[in-house]
């Protein structure tokens, strides 16, 4: 880019240096005319007028430096900051700090090092869009598109977004002229206005192979081309690249990745093709064709989130979400008593047996059995899809799961010495379930967005043969309501909702559904019942506390005084409140939880990295 702007000044100088010459040279004639001693001062200027034009000529014609690869990185004030975003002009890095309600977007200047959290942000879910001018962002809550000024000023509405639940908001981008704005809401992609309104449908993809779509990118402008960059795949995993062409309607797939980001050096900087997994890949693209180029290399193993500014400089997020984990259990405290295994890669929603001698948990895309007493695990599933959310039969032997994508629940004996078998098949996909203690109900959520556009809880109760009965809807909601949890007893079910903006947690009566009681007041999430069924523990929002609250199920429900018992950053809220992070033993008194594990310094933090001229770094992985 630097060697096509001297172009024009190069141009200018030979064509001055080459004018002076003709016009010395016409001239000569006339100078024969005057005295010696004129003749030779203007000869000797002449000559000074050619040398500094001779210098000139060298300076302005010679390849400038290139410019030097300056990299260096920072801690965000949150270990679990998940995503970083570059302004266009490149001063300035927008990174979503703090989880649930609490999450908030960040400002950080590259040029004096300062951060300030960016007002009226407060429960901003997924990573925020840069206007083009870099003025103004783009950012979405659980249920409105927004946008507001850096420089303050409060946020303004632009549109109630299309669903709700983790599917209610998957990405935006500004378009390059500042007019409009895509974005994805229930896996669709949606335009609006800049200024706001109603959305419309960008394409219709129920004749598409892929209809799902998230990420999008506004390519950049040029030759009036205009393109959109985006996520397209079957499920929510194995994701490929897909562009269209907004003039024409015309689109292709590129090939594996997600998360797509122009870069001006004609490459593609994008993520893996499970766009939870961490990797950073560039991949060579022509504006002009709206076609790959050649293949893509690595640039990171453990990046994610990239974006580049408009001046090369590359920004993306170093580090898994959450990190590395360790299964650990900690008493009432928070004091670690016991740690399980080695550490894992990633996981979530561990889940204790009724006998308190067994661990499951989703460790790596699998589910694993982890006996305390012996210290040793069991694979319980080796497929290509990721499976989900362990919860124990009420047996106590029997382990069931699902896989992304299918809309069954899978079960297998805790040992593995029987081959999965299908303990349920619904016509819902499963967000979640329960599973009741006398093992007669088994009940889900089904977050909004999903295959009926309907939030809420579901249940499926199994007769005297072993066989389950059709969906039973316990709720029906435009929200999201998950991880329901029976209650010892079987009589009643708690579960959490957003229904009035932010997860709280909630106890029905089971199954008629009446005398709903919100047991949580300033935010909650993963309820967990004791098993005298005399304490509900919860997780408070706003703190990261695990809470205990005594409850009663006799005659009706009543909830006392809670109690918090600790804190931990390990307990923070996904950002869709649908992954347990911790479990209850039977005893009441000890939690198994997944805890980040440490680096060598003691710090846990997720890292922002910042490359400028990205390319010089990486130029030898591009041949």
């Amino acid at each position: 880019m630097q060697m096509r702007a001297e172009r024009p000044r190069r141009f200018a100088f030979a064509f001055f240096g080459l004018r002076f010459t003709l016009s010395l040279r016409a001239g000569c004639c006339v100078d024969r005319l005057r005295p010696p001693s004129l003749r030779v001062g203007q000869a000797l200027a002449a000559l000074v007028t050619i040398a500094l034009l001779g210098l000139a000529f060298v300076h302005f014609t010679q390849a400038p430096p290139p410019t030097p690869l300056r990299r260096f990185s920072f801690a965000p004030n949150d270990y679990i900051a998940r995503t970083s975003l570059i302004s266009p002009d490149g001063k300035s890095i927008l990174y979503l700090s703090g989880t649930g309600s609490t999450a908030s977007l960040w400002l950080r200047s590259l040029e004096n090092e300062s951060a300030r959290e960016l007002a009226g942000t407060a429960g901003a879910i997924d990573r925020g869009f840069w206007s083009p001018d870099s003025l103004a962002v783009g950012f979405a809550t659980r249920r409105e598109l927004k946008r507001v000024s850096i420089n303050g000023g409060d946020p303004i509405t632009l549109c109630e977004l299309l669903v709700r639940g983790p599917y209610a908001f998957i990405g935006g981008t500004w378009s390059p002229d500042g007019e409009r704005i895509v974005f994805s809401s229930g896996l669709r992609l949606y335009e609006i206005a800049a200024r706001g309104g109603q959305p419309e449908l960008l394409f219709d993809s129920s004749d598409s192979p892929r209809p799902v779509s998230a990420y999008p990118h506004f390519l950049p402008t040029d030759g009036g081309s205009h393109g959109l960059a985006y996520a397209a795949t079957v499920s929510v995993t194995d994701q490929v690249l897909a562009v269209m062409d907004l003039e024409t309607g015309e689109r292709r797939e590129l090939g594996p990745g997600s998360a797509p980001f122009y870069s001006a050096d004609d490459y593609l900087i994008h993520g893996p093709t499970d766009g939870n997994e961490p990797g950073l890949r560039a991949l060579p693209f022509s504006l002009d064709t709206l076609e790959a180029t050649g293949q893509s290399f690595p640039i990171d193993e453990t990046g994610r989130t990239a974006s580049v500014s408009r001046d090369g400089t590359l920004v993306y997020t170093d580090g898994a979400i959450g990190g590395p984990r360790q299964i650990v259990v900690r008493d009432r405290s928070g004091d670690i008593v016991q740690t399980v295994g080695e550490p894992i890669a990633s996981g979530v929603t561990p889940a204790v047996s009724p006998d308190g001698r067994y661990v499951a948990v989703e460790a790596e895309g699998d589910i694993w059995v982890y006996d305390l007493d012996r210290d040793v695990r069991t694979r319980l599933t080796a497929t290509e899809g990721r499976e989900r959310i362990p919860a124990w039969v009420a047996s106590g032997n029997e382990v069931a799961y699902s896989t992304d994508g299918e809309t069954s629940v899978m079960t297998r004996v805790a040992d593995a010495s029987a081959a999965p078998r299908v303990l349920l098949e619904s016509d819902r996909v499963p967000a979640n379930w329960g599973v009741s203690a006398v093992g007669r109900y088994l009940a889900y959520g089904a977050a909004a967005g999903s295959t009926e556009g309907e939030g809420g809880l579901s249940y499926h109760e199994r007769g005297t043969d072993g066989v389950f009965s059709e969906r039973v809807d316990f709720l029906l909601t435009p929200g999201n309501e998950n991880g329901p949890e029976f209650s010892p007893d079987g009589r009643y079910l708690a579960y959490n909702s957003d229904e009035t903006g932010r997860f709280e947690v909630y106890v029905q009566p089971f199954p008629e559904g009446s005398r709903k009681v919100q047991v949580s007041t300033n935010g909650g999430h993963q309820p967990r019942w004791s098993t005298d069924g005399a304490e509900l523990f919860y997780v408070d929002i706003s703190t990261n506390m695990l809470t205990a609250v005594p409850v009663s199920t006799e005659p009706t429900f009543t909830v006392g005084e809670p109690q918090a018992l600790f804190a931990s950053g390990s307990l923070r809220e996904t950002t869709i409140a649908n992954y347990w992070r911790c479990d209850v033993f039977p005893d009441g008194q000890r939690f198994v939880m997944l805890a980040p594990v440490e680096s060598d310094d003691g710090d846990a933090s997720t890292t922002i990295r910042v490359v400028m001229n990205w390319y010089e770094e990486f130029r030898d992985r591009a041949q």
